[in-house]
């Protein structure tokens, strides 16, 4: 069965209706619109206020919990989410580093900063840019749901430093994060 009301919030199917709540107003604080701007969270709020609207109602829990499955309850995932870390001694050396998604400019990253992006399931490529030295392309590929991130950097400024000087177009690491 496709992912149920009581997974949606985390909790049992034997949850007292305090344990609902207050799984409800943590994942809300989370998700809710004020607070995460991401597409992720445009995509889960109404679910969450669905799940939490049947399962603290005694009746319609009660509906619920006898219901036959029903696959249609959730949305199956179409998208896959691109999660872009910067780390390392490129933090310290530059204040910006642009992401290049199939050779377009998708956003740049502050120092430390992380980004995340939805992006259909296929085949992608990923390249940095930071200065005037480019990362060597990574290629990947993600299905439908699936979470792809990528952390770039190097270990140390002078590794960093000495890469850009020597080997520009292999100035920076990019390290798949599973």
């Amino acid at each position: 069965m496709a992912e149920d009301y009581y997974t949606l919030l985390g909790v049992s199917p034997d949850a007292t209706p305090k344990e609902i709540t207050t799984a409800f107003r943590k994942l809300a604080l989370q998700y809710h619109p004020d607070v995460n701007p991401s597409e992720e969270a445009k995509e889960r709020m109404p679910l969450l206020n669905v799940a939490y609207g049947v399962l603290s109602d005694p009746e319609q829990r009660r509906k619920y919990d006898t219901r036959k499955p029903d696959t249609r309850l959730v949305p199956v995932p179409t998208k896959s989410r691109l999660v872009v870390q910067r780390v390392g001694a490129s933090v310290g050396v530059t204040r910006k580093m642009d992401v290049i998604l199939d050779g377009q400019v998708i956003g740049s990253l502050p120092m430390g900063g992380s980004i995340r992006f939805l992006i259909e399931p296929g085949q992608y490529t990923l390249q940095f840019k930071l200065d005037m030295t480019f990362s060597k392309i990574q290629r990947f590929s993600c299905q439908a749901g699936m979470t792809v991130g990528f952390a770039s950097g190097a270990r140390s400024v002078m590794e960093y430093l000495f890469r850009s000087v020597a080997e520009p177009k292999n100035a920076l690491f990019v390290h798949k994060i599973l």
